[in-house]
């Protein structure tokens, strides 16, 4: 069998020819290679272009100064008000770049839970499923047209209405400059602030000039941020009373307008509250996907009938409700397969399944776990096999859908995008590497990709018809797709930016800083990014997954990675003494991440994979 040039790539030897099911020569496509950097860039990983040939890398931007470039990593701060750590969010290590934060239990598994204070039962996170349920339907296009043609102008749309639409949405420096002076003093409302490692979207906002106002849960890390002047109000929230929620936040939204001046914009960069947001947004009239689109983003089944309905491809799918939906599910999805939630379900993670057998076990133990889930203020916790209340009371409260479909071999991207008015202005791929299964724990990614063209094409076209379909029109997405022997598939819509690296890759290699175009979006201001030919940057970035079982003594070791040239990061994601899982074991706790760049993509995979070996050499004494 070829390897692909990934594979090839990661294994240090050079790019093989793609598989039997790739054209040949890329098809003609509708992307504009001067919004997909990376279609025209592929030519070089080709070879059937030179640097010179394709133009310089600053036509449009400044050279990247690292120096000036906060690079964030995925690790959460320790946050502390009077001694006291405040309300923070480990990640979900299954889904580090689309940012998702996660709950206690997930917290454990992976030895990150006494890195930070966890959500209190006021928080979002505490009663997302419960919120989530209680939330209005959407409204009628003619409602909302209502809204729009009543709303007050606000001093950016005044600018904005004043310079013009058009004098604005020049993709150049010299447009970008415009639209920040739109920006400045835009009001803008963000629901929940996420973990303390997305501090740089508010230090973004507060150098872009944005007066920032956050709701969130009453003990939530961002308070904090007022008392430094990054945002200007924090609006404490209790989401444990679910069923006025949405009211309640709607009262607190129309009380800023009341108290700061009339509002901008209500955005969210948590995937917990995109859809909170995008109602308020709404009833607002303020710029906005509908809930619609949101929720069925959020839905993988509808999500998979919806493109099959628009003509594109979708992997064999199946829901299942009950132990006499596994056979069903097998005959019609065949194996491999992958047993998943339709919606996000914190610990319920995803498995793959190579046999009837398998599948039936992947169930019963999803069905395991929620025989001890607990319902705490409306949220879904993870009970204790151990003591004497062993049977959780979820039973009669949770009616959990899971998902059974094909699994999807090949090469795993993510595609990057903003869309405004409908349409792709920005898109590029970053490379994922094999994940940890069957667990699907992610472990490395490098930008710009080493796929051939055709390749790139095809996955791209996928992504932008895949928001199309859904019916989104503005905003930031984060789009998971895979190259299979069979061409492009997607995996999911996540509807904002990505988490982890994927603000700084695109920041680094294409010059598109994704928080700020997000920001653009959502306050109504044209977005036309200036994107460079080629890569401003080249980089790979790893986390180390555990190999053994056991408690970790320390993580020194990382320190003379930080003196190498090129190493933008090495960070510890566990604490001295944490207890370590290995996959045979369960879901393997993430250790360390790093970042490099180096002259060419190849190279910085090649370093990244060198420090790989090296690491886990040194653990195999330093877990015990």
């Amino acid at each position: 069998m070829k390897k692909s040039a990934l594979s090839a790539a990661l294994a240090g030897g050079p790019a093989a020819a793609p598989p039997p099911s790739q054209p040949a020569k890329p098809a003609a496509t509708f992307l504009d290679p001067s919004v997909f950097p990376c279609i025209e860039y592929a030519d070089i990983i080709d070879g059937t272009k030179t640097i010179d040939e394709l133009g310089a890398a600053t036509d449009q931007l400044a050279a990247i100064d690292i120096a000036s470039v906060a690079i964030v990593g995925s690790a959460p701060t320790n946050v502390l008000l009077n001694g006291v750590a405040l309300a923070d969010y480990p990640l979900n290590p299954r889904r580090r770049r689309a940012g998702e934060e996660t709950t206690q239990d997930v917290a454990a598994s992976v030895g990150t839970s006494g890195l930070t204070q966890q959500p209190s039962v006021g928080s979002l996170t505490s009663n997302y499923k419960a919120v989530i349920g209680s939330l209005p339907k959407g409204m009628t296009m003619e409602d909302k047209m209502k809204l729009v043609q009543a709303l007050p102008l606000s001093p950016s749309r005044a600018l904005l209405q004043e310079m013009g639409v058009d004098v604005v949405s020049n993709p150049t420096r010299e447009g970008r400059s415009l639209r920040r002076q739109v920006l400045k003093g835009a009001v803008m409302v963000f629901v929940t602030a996420g973990y303390s490692g997305k501090r740089f979207i508010f230090e973004k906002a507060k150098e872009l000039g944005v007066r920032s106002v956050v709701l969130d849960g009453p003990d939530s890390w961002a308070q904090l941020l007022v008392k430094e002047g990054i945002i200007e109000k924090f609006v404490p929230i209790d989401f444990s009373d679910v069923e006025t929620v949405f009211d309640r936040c709607l009262k607190a939204v129309r009380d800023v307008r009341s108290s700061i001046g009339e509002l901008d914009g209500i955005t969210t960069f948590c995937e917990m509250a995109v859809p909170l947001a995008s109602r308020l947004a709404e009833a607002l009239g303020l710029p906005g996907n509908t809930p619609q689109a949101v929720d069925n983003a959020r839905d993988k089944h509808a999500t998979r009938e919806i493109m099959a309905k628009a003509g594109l491809p979708t992997p064999r799918h199946w829901k299942v409700t009950s132990e006499a939906d596994v056979p069903k599910a097998a005959a019609h999805v065949g194996f491999p397969a992958v047993i998943k939630p339709i919606s996000g379900a914190a610990s319920l993670g995803v498995i793959r399944a190579n046999n009837e057998d398998d599948l039936m076990k992947a169930f019963k133990k999803v069905q395991h776990d929620m025989s001890r889930a607990k319902i705490v203020a409306g949220a879904l916790v993870e009970g204790d096999d151990e003591g004497e209340d062993v049977a959780g009371n979820a039973g009669g409260w949770i009616h959990l859908e899971l998902m059974v479909e094909e699994y999807l071999d090949g090469a795993e991207v993510d595609c990057d995008l903003i869309f405004d008015n409908g349409r792709p202005v920005y898109g590029a791929i970053t490379d994922n590497w094999p994940t940890v299964e069957p667990y699907f724990n992610e472990t490395g990614s490098n930008c710009p990709s080493v796929l051939p063209k055709a390749a790139q094409i095809d996955l791209m076209e996928l992504a932008v018809r895949s928001v199309q379909s859904l019916g989104f029109k503005l905003g930031v997405f984060h789009v998971e797709c895979k190259y299979t022997s069979r061409g492009a598939r997607l995996i999911e819509v996540n509807c904002r930016m990505g988490g982890g690296p994927v603000r700084d890759t695109n920041l680094l290699v294409w010059g598109v800083d994704l928080v700020e175009e997000n920001l653009m979006a959502f306050a109504g201001i044209p977005v036309r990014p200036p994107v460079a030919r080629r890569p401003l940057k080249q980089m790979a970035e790893y986390t180390i997954n555990a190999q053994k079982t056991g408690h970790i003594k320390h993580l020194d070791f990382l320190e003379q990675y930080r003196k190498v040239e090129g190493v933008l990061y090495a960070r510890p994601l566990v604490q001295p003494g944490a207890k370590c899982h290995c996959v045979a074991d369960g879901l393997p706790t993430w250790l360390c991440e790093l970042m490099v760049v180096r002259p060419d993509v190849r190279e910085a995979i090649a370093e990244i994979k060198r420090i790989e070996t090296e690491i886990n050499h040194e653990l195999e004494t330093l877990i015990q």
